[in-house]
């Protein structure tokens, strides 16, 4: 049971950073890839999940005291949780020269045409680890978004970048 608290705090540890990432220098320009989250990552979320899920069930089977509704309280909390895991882990986006196509277990797709997107927005938030990446359209609305914690976010920046949209980095406190 320590070594499973020792993994947790490790996970939540590693998300904190002091400085925001930045877009690396030596990438290269990639007509097709995807954006998704790292599958170890999810793994792991989804395995603490259902861990505490799991701990948390058998202390309100095995408990008859009013804490049991603390319990399943937790419980509850911690299956909001564990799909929150599942549809990071189902999320893809197609990249492709032409649109991006996001979708959540192959379900709900939502394209967008290059040709749509008005600018791209960086945004650095002071003390996160994480940048966001926001794409608008012609009216100033966000369409998608896309995390830095995400695999080959940068690519997106790199292609807008490559069609000659306008990419505006901001700070945020």
């Amino acid at each position: 049971m320590n070594h499973f608290f020792e993994i947790v705090l490790e996970l939540l540890s590693d998300f904190v950073k002091h400085s925001p990432e930045k877009m690396p220098d030596e990438i290269t320009y990639n007509p097709n890839f995807i954006v998704k989250h790292p599958i170890k990552k999810n793994i792991a979320r989804i395995l603490a999940t259902a861990i505490i899920i799991i701990v948390f069930s058998l202390l309100w089977i095995f408990v008859k005291d009013d804490t049991r509704v603390l319990f399943l309280i937790f419980i509850l909390l911690a299956v909001v949780l564990f799909l929150f895991s599942l549809s990071a882990f189902s999320f893809k986006c197609s990249v492709t020269e032409n649109s991006l196509k996001s979708s959540y277990w192959g379900l709900f797709a939502k394209q967008i045409q290059w040709s749509d997107v008005q600018c791209i927005k960086v945004i650095e938030h002071t003390g996160e680890k994480s940048v966001i990446i926001a794409i608008y359209n012609e009216n100033g609305k966000s369409i998608m978004d896309f995390n830095t914690d995400m695999d080959n976010t940068w690519y997106v920046v790199k292609m807008a970048e490559a069609k000659k949209i306008t990419v505006n980095h901001e700070q945020e406190c």
